[in-house]
């Protein structure tokens, strides 16, 4: 399970490519996942991109109610646990579809680093989460 392995242990995720935080995992609550830094186009080249989507399935693949939930979208200019704020937030409901997907875009991103938190979450679903730069 990619789950958050301690400070400066970030993977790279270069430009125009994908990594997932979490895969069609079962994740507990108050993990966070892998972190992320994402890699420099060029020195003067501010803001970059980043979009993330996170979806809920069962065992098979197929969309699944994750119940009441919060997951959370973190940032930071500093890989330590301590040092990540909440950029933004997927909740059961209002922020997914009817497929139980959500997504969102970070269109003037200055962050270094970004990694995903399950603050709560009610039933047992799989969870995946996809960062593309």
């Amino acid at each position: 399970m990619p789950v958050y392995p301690g400070s400066g242990q970030a993977t790279l995720l270069r430009d125009k490519s994908q990594r997932y935080l979490f895969q069609q995992e079962q994740v507990a609550v108050g993990r966070a996942s892998m972190a992320v830094q994402l890699e420099r186009i060029s020195r003067s080249s501010y803001p970059w991109g980043l979009s993330v989507q996170i979806y809920f399935t069962d065992a098979s693949g197929k969309p699944a109610d994750p119940g009441a939930c919060e997951i959370d979208l973190q940032m930071s200019d500093i890989d330590q646990d301590t040092q990540y704020c909440t950029a933004a937030q997927f909740t059961g409901g209002a922020a997914l579809n009817a497929n139980y997907v959500g997504r969102a875009e970070f269109l003037s991103f200055y962050a270094r680093f970004a990694r995903a938190y399950v603050k709560t979450l009610t039933n047992s679903v799989y969870v995946s989460i996809l960062a593309t730069r």
